[in-house]
């Protein structure tokens, strides 16, 4: 995976936002950051943490999802069908409250989206 520090001046905000997303999800499902950024859809549970983070990258820190989508090496598409698979487990209150902590966590560590000029880059160059 190429260092999202590397990237050009415009790609990074998203690159480094998708990156805080991947990482918490990696953390809070303890899915290793590598296997989460995966260019494959792996497993499972590789996919299931990978669709939270790119929910955590739209939802809670507001990149729209083709910019998501270039910073996971997505299609946009898939970027929207990971946020409607998270969105309808949030209807589980355990659940729900499991990922607005996450959500919480991702703003505090990361400066609102339109703080900066957001490119089209991606974590996978």
């Amino acid at each position: 995976m190429p260092d999202p520090l590397a990237l050009s001046t415009q790609a990074r905000p998203a690159a480094e936002t998708c990156l805080i997303a991947a990482r918490l999800a990696a953390d809070a499902t303890a899915i290793p950051l590598p296997l989460v950024l995966h260019p494959r859809r792996l497993d499972r549970r590789c996919a299931s943490a990978r669709a939270l983070a790119m929910y955590l990258a739209h939802v809670g820190l507001g990149l729209p999802m083709s910019r998501v989508a270039a910073g996971f090496g997505r299609h946009r598409s898939t970027v929207a069908h990971a946020c409607r698979r998270i969105e309808e487990r949030r209807e589980s209150a355990g659940w729900d409250r499991w990922v607005a902590a996450l959500e919480d966590d991702a703003r505090r560590l990361s400066p609102p989206v339109g703080a900066v000029g957001i490119g089209a880059g991606g974590i996978h160059g």
